[in-house]
């Protein structure tokens, strides 16, 4: 049974021996000799070059495709600032058109407010008007009754007295409450001593204080 190693190692030694026998041929005839180191220096020569430009395609063109990666990431870019400007520029218009109308709604709805007191307020001088036209015609009234002996003086005296004081009372009353009862913006709303004051009441605050200190015990352990 032959052995493979023996076998390989005959193949290896036979090859040796062709190279050495192509060898001295070549050496026996000096111009086939160089003619064979020519192609041989040619052949390597020219695979050598053909690697080297296909190494360099190879390069140039991973080259030129990170180039366009670049200019499109930087257009992509370029799109996306735009984007985000215009959409920023359409959140700021929106927003001013949310002001504006806010804006003109609290215009509105304070242009009613103004116009509702005037209102209001034509309507109180209209009362106060009638109220002295019908004191003046009570008046009035009351001494031609006493001119034509229906009422005597002294009883006239006293009525007339009395409606004076009834209508300056209720003109007075009328300016003392608009003055200082009355709220200077709603016409039917009144204000009152405490408005827009708030005081805690020292057992209150007290006991906002020991709440306060037991949380940060708390935190604390």
């Amino acid at each position: 049974m032959s052995n493979p190693a023996l076998i390989q190692q005959d193949i290896i030694n036979l090859q040796d021996i062709e190279k050495v026998q192509f060898l001295q041929t070549l050496q026996s005839d000096p111009q086939k000799y160089q003619q064979y180191i020519q192609e041989k220096t040619g052949r390597v020569k020219s695979e050598t070059i053909d690697a080297k430009r296909a190494a360099f395609a190879k390069v140039a063109g991973d080259m030129a495709r990170l180039m366009d990666m670049d200019h499109n990431s930087i257009a992509a870019l370029d799109r996306t600032n735009d984007l985000a400007a215009t959409q920023n520029a359409i959140i700021t218009e929106q927003a001013e058109m949310e002001s504006s109308k806010q804006y003109n709604l609290d215009l509105t709805r304070r242009q009613v407010e103004i116009n509702n007191w005037y209102y209001e307020n034509k309507r109180e001088t209209l009362f106060v008007l009638q109220l002295a036209l019908l004191t003046v015609l009570t008046v009035t009234i009351l001494l031609t009754l006493t001119s034509y002996g229906f009422l005597s003086e002294m009883g006239s005296d006293y009525l007339i007295a009395i409606v004076i004081v009834i209508g300056a009372g209720t003109w007075l009353y009328r300016w003392w409450y608009t003055k200082n009862v009355r709220d200077a913006r709603y016409w039917n709303r009144r204000k009152f001593e405490g408005d827009g004051k708030s005081e805690e009441k020292p057992e209150t605050r007290c006991r906002v204080d020991d709440d306060d200190a037991s949380d940060k015990k708390k935190l604390l352990k």
